[in-house]
């Protein structure tokens, strides 16, 4: 582990895990958090677009 916020013999945590495996696979992680970020987007794009937010509360309680 090369961390220097660690003392010799400690546990590493997820966060140095994380990275460390970060640092070993740069284009895996890059397209992944692209990946993720644009279904977010898109998930956010369809939420906003598609919910009737001016829509009648019986409407919405009869889906139910």
């Amino acid at each position: 582990m090369t961390s220097t916020r660690k003392a010799k013999g400690a546990q590493p945590t997820l966060r140095d895990k994380a990275y460390e495996w970060g640092l070993e696979h740069n284009g895996i992680v890059c397209v992944c958090i692209a990946v993720l970020t644009c279904a977010a987007l898109v998930g956010i794009f369809m939420f906003v677009t598609f919910l009737d937010f001016g829509g009648s509360a019986d409407f919405i309680y009869n889906q139910f």
